[in-house]
């Protein structure tokens, strides 16, 4: 009892500072509320919408079961997952966040997977998008397509072994991939009115997390002022929202291989931001994500463990671009 108290006086005095100082200084949430919405105008609807219709209309049309029911069961060997989430592992892979999230929850509501099985399933199929990747990082902040290529090699080893070390045993009926159960299937016009009503949800929330996390960062700017040096920049702004720190290694004069390491570790934890957003899906579809914080931690530590190993391997010292004022864009 005494602790569920302490929790709340925490959260109340919290959000008593909260208020004082949007009163206080209106100007930097208004500023941080127009930083959120052009990132989202410009950046985050033209990239992420269109590809939630798509993997929306994957799922709803049964194209992932049959596409499981082929090669699901390597991702039964390979991933450790059931061969119903493998899709959700392609298509997070390749949407960016939080398009597997929204995935793992669709296959979870058809009941594709089960409860367990789409908890874990939420916690490592969603990942930073390959456009995000090449187009900002390998060719904004480090201009050389090299560091594209290492950043998202690194990010896919690092999810494959967080996905083998964090799952349990699969039973034979897990493991099983016979042909999908017969499914009441909707037909093109129905499943395409939802697969977008589903987009537009989802993008709506994605934007409402992206518009909040930049209204913090501005203040966290504001705060640290002078006390902020361009080296921690990056993991205190991305620890919030990945756009920012990722942008702000422009700025820092850490040798590359460190940059190297700290882009790796930001693109697969994603940052607070992105464990909302994630969470919000899952939490849309009935799950909790409970084991998506600690599971992205992990796979940031291997992330830039590996590309500790790695960067010097393929001289990396050659990547970064001189340092300059960093400007932010959305994954």
């Amino acid at each position: 009892m005494q602790r569920r108290r302490g929790r709340m006086l925490a959260q109340g005095l919290g959000l008593a500072a909260a208020f004082g100082v949007l009163i206080a200084l209106p100007q930097t949430a208004a500023e941080g509320v127009r930083s959120g919405l052009t990132l989202c105008g410009q950046v985050i609807l033209p990239s992420l919408f269109p590809f939630f219709v798509c993997s929306n209309l994957f799922v709803l049309l049964g194209f992932s079961a049959r596409v499981s029911a082929r090669f699901g069961g390597l991702a039964a060997r390979l991933l450790r997952l059931p061969p119903n989430a493998g899709s959700a592992f392609v298509i997070g892979m390749t949407g960016g966040y939080p398009a597997g999230a929204q995935a793992v929850g669709l296959l979870y509501e058809r009941g594709e997977l089960s409860r367990d099985e789409a908890e874990h399933a939420l916690a490592v199929c969603n990942q930073a998008g390959p456009s995000f990747i090449f187009g900002f990082l390998g060719g904004a902040v480090f201009a050389h397509p090299g560091a594209g290529a290492l950043l998202c090699g690194v990010q896919l080893a690092a999810a494959v072994l967080t996905c083998r070390l964090t799952a349990k045993p699969l039973t034979a009926a897990q493991r099983a991939h016979s042909a999908p159960q017969r499914q009441v299937q909707p037909d093109f016009a129905a499943a395409f009115s939802e697969a977008v009503r589903r987009a537009g949800m989802s993008a709506i929330h994605v934007c409402m997390f992206v518009t909040v996390f930049s209204v913090l960062s501005g203040y966290l700017r504001l705060a640290a002022g002078a006390h902020l040096p361009a080296d921690a920049a990056p993991l205190a702004l991305g620890a919030l929202e990945l756009s920012a720190g990722c942008a702000a290694l422009r700025a820092c004069t850490l040798a590359p291989v460190w940059k190297l390491c700290i882009a790796s570790f930001l693109l697969s934890f994603g940052g607070l931001s992105i464990l909302a957003q994630s969470r919000a899906a899952a939490a849309d579809a009935g799950l909790e994500g409970r084991q998506l914080p600690g599971c992205k931690v992990l796979q940031g530590a291997i992330a830039a463990a590996l590309t500790l190993l790695l960067a010097p391997l393929v001289q990396a010292e050659r990547w970064c671009a001189p340092t300059l004022g960093a400007s932010t864009m959305m994954e």
